[in-house]
């Protein structure tokens, strides 16, 4: 469980992929970053720096929390250089740079950030933003991100389609439990990363035949 901020040699020691979960809130539509496919106090207090009556510090009841994406990246290494940025962001909204987050919000008659019963539809918006922010700053390809549905990322002008690619869960490992279907992603996840370092090594070792050929020509000829 991710009671704490684990390493990249924790993840791979404990069998999980390179991957940050985005998890929704289904009364409030607050968002929550994990690195595990769980959710625990930890995440809440690490991510809800101000808690006010707009943005209370929501429960960990599991039944209040549905995946919203799965943000799968090439190393464990820029899994968790990005989950870093995407909680700075936070941070930011939050605290340093509240009053310039606040001023684009979008509001109702009486000035609040608009909401429908508990639920403010802000939350999953600037979260969706702050994850293509993240993947262009770090310039991150060989992306994948698994969308609990395509219409949430918005519009394609806002991803590098030739890094990102964006799939549909239930299109990917059906319409089951969604934390079972978690753990069918933590599988897809770990998969690929077998295959993208199989290729790496296959190019790496084919650069260095090359090198050697060259350099043994040379030699020959000098």
């Amino acid at each position: 469980m991710a009671s704490k901020f684990r390493n990249t040699h924790w993840l791979k020691s404990n069998g999980f992929a390179p991957q940050i979960f985005l998890f929704k809130n289904l009364e409030s539509g607050q968002v929550v970053y994990s690195q595990t496919p769980h959710i625990t106090q930890y995440q809440i207090k690490q991510q809800f720096f101000r808690p006010n009556w707009e943005n209370r510090l929501p429960s960990t009841r599991r039944d209040l929390w549905r995946p919203m994406a799965v943000l799968q990246l090439e190393s464990y290494e820029k899994a968790t250089q990005a989950y870093h940025a995407l909680v700075e962001l936070r941070y930011m909204r939050q605290v340093s740079k509240r009053k310039e987050a606040e001023a684009l919000r979008k509001r109702n008659e009486y000035s609040q950030i608009w909401y429908s019963g508990q639920f403010r539809p802000t939350w999953s918006q600037e979260a969706t933003s702050d994850l293509s922010l993240v993947l262009d700053e770090l310039n991150l390809k060989n992306v994948k991100i698994y969308w609990d549905s395509l219409w949430r990322k918005g519009d394609d002008k806002y991803w590098d389609l030739k890094k990102v690619k964006h799939l549909e869960i239930d299109n990917v490992v059906g319409t089951r439990e969604r934390f079972v279907v978690l753990d069918e992603i933590r599988k897809l996840g770990l998969d690929d990363f077998k295959k993208l370092n199989e290729q790496k090594k296959v190019v790496s070792e084919a650069a260095a035949s090359e090198a050697a050929g060259a350099q043994a020509q040379a030699t020959a000829t000098a």
